[in-house]
């Protein structure tokens, strides 16, 4: 239990922190829809779940350090395009909910991308694994700790999602375009952010 209420507790730390992820969520949700605003938070997840399986039997052995200047500017890169995408981008009509499998799908590939280029999560995950290490957990301890933290930020990431269908329905249309324009912005600059602090 107590390596669950840690994952539990750490977990809600993190939920609180506004990242590209976040403004990629927003985007989404208010131009296609909760379906594709659920597609890509199981992107985020089930992209976080295969990084949590390469640190614990690849990272351990890899100079990450090695690779981390080529994620870092291929993400930016990717970040910086999003950007530039979501700020252009007309928006949609409010009424509009996304049912196409391959749009949904497209938005469960994007949240994967945004998450596995960035090289800080990976290094986020590389330091929890270096936790549960020194911790001593059992394999059981290690699966509670992952399993309540990725589920914490799950439900936090819903009611993100939530949050952003009640601003598609709520704001008008002029209003809703400031908010992709920022959104656009913030993803934008992330990338800039990303690009120089692996360079420099």
């Amino acid at each position: 239990m107590e390596a669950a209420l840690k994952g539990l507790l750490l977990g809600t730390t993190i939920s609180f922190m506004i990242g590209p992820i976040f403004f990629g969520l927003v985007d989404i949700t208010i131009s296609k829809g909760w379906r594709c605003g659920l597609g890509y938070i199981f992107g985020v997840i089930v992209s976080d779940v295969i990084l949590i399986m390469l640190v614990n039997n690849i990272f351990r052995t890899t100079n990450f350090s090695d690779y981390q200047s080529i994620i870092g500017v291929v993400g930016g890169i990717v970040l910086l395009i999003f950007g530039m995408i979501t700020f252009f981008s007309k928006v949609s009509v409010k009424g509009i909910d996304v049912k196409d499998i391959k749009t949904i799908l497209q938005a469960f590939a994007k949240g994967i991308t945004i998450n596995v280029l960035n090289p800080f999560v990976i290094l986020w995950w590389i330091g929890l694994y270096s936790t549960t290490s020194s911790s001593n957990y059992t394999s059981k301890d290690k699966f509670l700790y992952y399993f309540s933290l990725l589920l914490i930020v799950f439900l936090f990431d819903l009611l993100k999602m939530r949050f952003a269908y009640f601003i598609k329905y709520k704001l008008s249309i002029e209003k809703i375009a400031i908010v992709k324009k920022f959104a656009g912005v913030a993803l934008f600059i992330f990338g800039i952010v990303l690009i120089v602090r692996v360079l420099i």
